[in-house]
């Protein structure tokens, strides 16, 4: 497995790797994912991937069939804007989500995050990364939601 940020200078193309990023977020989020936060994903650009605390980290894994994507988190203002993971149902429970969170909080220095009192996974990979809960408010689906903050563990 290959746990990598993306540049989208490096991808052939960005309109389908955002096509293929929407289609597995879409197919794979198990309604974990609320419709702003796919709306955000949705208006990521190579232009606002360039902003500070802004990025998609993916999760490869090689199959007989090729590359095939197991998991991805996108993240823009440090996640006050935008946090959502998604992993493949096939990858579930390997601890590719807590992989993809520590790349993405190493890569920007510092991560928030928003998670519903009833998504368990979700919860325990983000205490699991290093992140800590810091308040309780009501997220936009009117659940309980913890607020989650923290930085790289130190070297």
């Amino acid at each position: 497995m290959i746990i990598s940020p993306v540049r989208p200078e490096e991808l052939s193309s960005w309109e389908s790797y955002h096509g293929t990023l929407l289609a597995f977020i879409r197919k794979y989020a198990s309604k974990r994912i609320t419709a702003d936060a796919y709306r955000a994903v949705l208006r990521l650009t190579p232009q606002s991937l360039a902003q500070p605390g802004t990025g998609i980290m993916q999760a490869v894994v090689s199959t007989e069939d090729g590359l095939r994507l197991a998991g991805v988190l996108c993240t823009a203002g440090y996640g006050q804007e935008l946090s959502a993971a998604v992993v493949h149902p096939l990858y579930r429970s390997r601890g590719i989500g807590t992989l993809l969170m520590k790349a993405q909080l190493e890569q920007l220095g510092q991560m928030n995050c928003r998670v519903a009192i009833d998504n368990l996974s979700s919860l325990k990979m983000c205490f699991k990364a290093g992140l800590s809960a810091g308040g309780l408010t009501t997220g936009p689906t009117g659940k309980p939601t913890l607020l989650f903050s923290g930085k790289p563990a130190p070297a």
